[in-house]
């Protein structure tokens, strides 16, 4: 089976400083390779609180340092999901946070030509490229923003509106070339600001869009609380919106500090998917949404 999980800040825990010596990530090559199946992880370059200022401004060559340690270990970077190796713990490269880009449009070729193959175009901080969802703004894309939207589109690169807000999200939305959220949850199922509203959702799967589904509680339910079943009733929310060919996961693994019980790590996933099945869930829609709903959604942007 394909199973695709389509954000983690695993580079960013691996090079943090305040991180405990050994302490295990979410992530591991062990977590990826235990099952036969063909894991394909996205791990995101993330531009830090600080948008890549300050004690971040060299984030992003710490992070690229840790994937080549990755590397080192047998992780394999991948740009198309038909490079993925069954048995291999396969890596594609995301953005978290526009400030990667620089004042260049320029630079989206470059990464792209790193093998970026998604970038966010904010976290939780404004920046010059949009607004994000926690500043609570009903602004729209900066100029600068917008021509970086394009440029994007010119080297195939998804969109990920995760982070962004209500606005922004509708004007990337207004094109023909699809775009993504790699970490979001319904809105309508838990009343969160980094929470997609079922307007979006159904705009974002009829523009051909994927969603992948986030693990972080706060994002899942305002109890406080979280098990698998939690997770796969936004799935199955999002399904019923017309969602079925557009929904995966979107963990958020190394980035988060609260997990649903039985959902601890990426060796975890599976369970997941088990669940779904005995909650009724067809075999050919566990298959989608672990992975070959990404899979054909990169396969349209590829052939924009």
């Amino acid at each position: 089976m394909l199973i695709c999980d389509t954000h983690a800040d695993t580079l960013w825990a691996m090079q943090d400083p305040t991180r405990a010596a050994h302490s295990p990530t979410d992530v591991t090559h062990a977590h990826l390779i235990a099952t036969n199946d063909t894991r394909v992880q996205a791990m995101a370059l993330f531009v830090g609180s600080n948008g890549l200022t300050g004690e971040d401004h060299d984030l992003i060559q710490r992070e690229l340092m840790q994937l080549e340690k990755l590397k080192a270990q047998g992780f394999r970077q991948i740009r198309h999901i038909n490079e993925a190796t069954t048995g291999k713990a396969n890596i594609l490269l995301t953005i978290e946070g526009g400030e990667a880009f620089g004042e260049d449009t320029g630079s989206v070729a470059a990464y792209a030509a790193m093998g970026v193959r998604a970038a966010a175009l904010v976290w939780n901080n404004e920046n010059r490229l949009a607004h994000p969802a926690k500043s609570g703004s009903s602004e729209g894309l900066t100029p600068f923003g917008r021509a970086i939207v394009q440029e994007m589109h010119k080297q195939h690169m998804a969109v990920d509106i995760s982070h962004l807000n209500e606005r922004g999200g509708d004007e990337v939305m207004d094109s023909s070339f699809p775009c993504m959220a790699s970490h979001s949850c319904a809105r309508g199922l838990c009343d969160h600001f980094r929470n997609l509203s079922d307007r979006q959702l159904r705009l974002l799967f009829a523009t051909g869009g994927y969603v992948g589904v986030n693990f972080f509680v706060p994002f899942l339910s305002s109890s406080g609380k979280a098990t698998l079943d939690t997770v796969i009733d936004h799935m199955a929310y999002m399904c019923d919106l017309g969602g079925e060919n557009h929904v995966g996961l979107g963990s958020d693994f190394d980035g988060i500090d609260q997990y649903p019980d039985g959902l601890r790590n990426a060796g975890d996933v599976p369970a997941l998917l088990n669940r779904m099945r005995q909650r009724g869930f067809s075999e050919r829609l566990v298959q989608q949404i672990a992975g070959e709903n990404f899979a054909a959604y990169l396969n349209r942007i590829d052939h924009r």
